[in-house]
């Protein structure tokens, strides 16, 4: 499991066949994305966000928590 967003990245890349910066850029956009849901309250809208734009399951989302 990554621990950074730069591990996350690399897995991405990895598991689309992308560049590690297309998937940096992606994993940055859904950052923040998901910081705005945070601090509105709504870790139901930042699962969603992290499905819909990574394709990943909740269990990834303590590598966004800062």
């Amino acid at each position: 499991m990554p621990r950074t967003l730069e591990e996350l990245a690399d897995m991405i890349a990895k598991r689309d066949n992308i560049s590690f910066e297309e998937a940096m850029a992606a994993v940055r956009d859904t950052a923040a994305e998901m910081e705005d849901a945070f601090f509105t309250g709504s870790l139901t809208q930042a699962e969603d966000i992290l499905r819909e734009n990574l394709g990943l399951e909740p269990s990834y989302l303590d590598i966004f928590i800062f």
